[in-house]
């Protein structure tokens, strides 16, 4: 991820940029990543955390374990054979 904040940070023109994903627990409904971005227009910064965002979600691997009432688990990835390496 620390990847990913750099090229955003240059290409937007950033004066700072976080992300952050929650591991452990995290009950559904709760946001389990936060990117925060600082730039001089409000504009690029939403622009940046919005592209920040996607990136992630598409191309960082991040493992989850589903659990289930039943009892299930199962583990899941969001990076099923997608080739780009940050």
């Amino acid at each position: 991820m620390s990847t990913v904040a750099s090229t955003i940070l240059e290409k937007h023109g950033l004066i700072s940029i976080y992300i952050i994903h929650r591991q452990g627990e995290v009950p559904i409904g709760e946001e389990s990543i936060l990117v925060a971005a600082a730039a001089p227009d409000r504009k690029a910064a939403w622009k940046a955390g919005e592209e920040c965002l996607e990136i992630v979600k598409e191309e960082v691997e991040i493992w989850k374990k589903e659990e289930f009432v039943d009892g299930d688990e199962v583990w899941r990835e969001n990076m099923e054979g997608k080739g780009m390496e940050w």
